[in-house]
């Protein structure tokens, strides 16, 4: 009997260091098994924040393209928030082929036509009490101005960008909806789906026609809208 009460208590005194670390205040908190270390996953890391900034990874039907954006959560589940990218906007006809020593060639482009929408919005969590707590969806919406930025097909889309050119203002909005994941909020990492809804002030042309009466030379043709589709990876930080 005296022997069974030695090695329970040694056992218990063998665990005290791991029970203190395990309590923080009288809470419990979660050990991250795959940190280095001792970190520990606290109720704060598990809470939401106010304040958001990040970065976000645009792939779509025009390319590729990048963006910036600061949130603020009201609640649980409402915030707003601010975002910038920078996208190219195609025309429809444009025809691309590609050259195994050129590379991609448009022999009917005149202009590139990037895209800078400044969107205001709002984003509303699904399903909160629903699913667990890893995985939010949500619905946002955004609109503001948008610069339009036109320069003549010199050399490759990023030289162009900064090869003179012309600025144009407009107003559109856009449309998504997605999923955040991960239990830590303190970082973020999410999909967002969105269609950017952009009308084009008259007198901007991506593409032309070829003259008749001279082949060489391409007429412009009116570029209808500067909508896209595009898949937004967005992943940030929390304060």
């Amino acid at each position: 009997m005296l022997k069974h009460v030695l090695v329970t208590t040694m056992v218990l005194l063998a665990l005290m260091p791991a029970i203190a670390a395990a309590q923080s205040g009288g809470r419990i908190v979660f050990t991250d098994p795959k940190s280095e270390g001792d970190k520990l996953l606290t109720e704060e890391d598990l809470a939401p924040r106010a304040h958001a900034w990040g970065g976000d990874l645009m792939i779509g039907t025009d390319g590729f393209g990048l963006g910036f954006f600061y949130s603020y959560s009201f609640n649980d589940v409402l915030s707003s928030f601010a975002n910038i990218s920078l996208t190219e906007a195609k025309d429809n006809n444009q025809r691309d082929y590609y050259d195994p020593y050129f590379g991609q060639i448009s022999p009917n482009k005149m202009n590139y036509v990037f895209r800078v929408p400044l969107f205001l919005g709002l984003q509303y969590r699904l399903f909160k009490d629903d699913i667990v707590d890893n995985f939010r969806p949500f619905v946002n919406g955004g609109v503001g101005p948008v610069l339009l930025i036109v320069s003549p097909v010199t050399g490759d889309m990023f030289s162009s960008l900064f090869d003179g050119g012309s600025s144009h203002h407009t107003f559109g909005g856009f449309l998504g909806a997605g999923a955040q994941f991960g239990f830590d909020r303190s970082s973020i990492f999410g999909i967002n789906v969105r269609y950017m809804i952009i009308p084009v002030p008259d007198g901007i042309a991506s593409v032309g026609i070829p003259d008749k009466n001279n082949p060489d030379t391409l007429i412009p043709t009116p570029l209808e809208n500067a909508n896209g589709f595009y898949i937004t990876i967005n992943f940030g930080t929390t304060f």
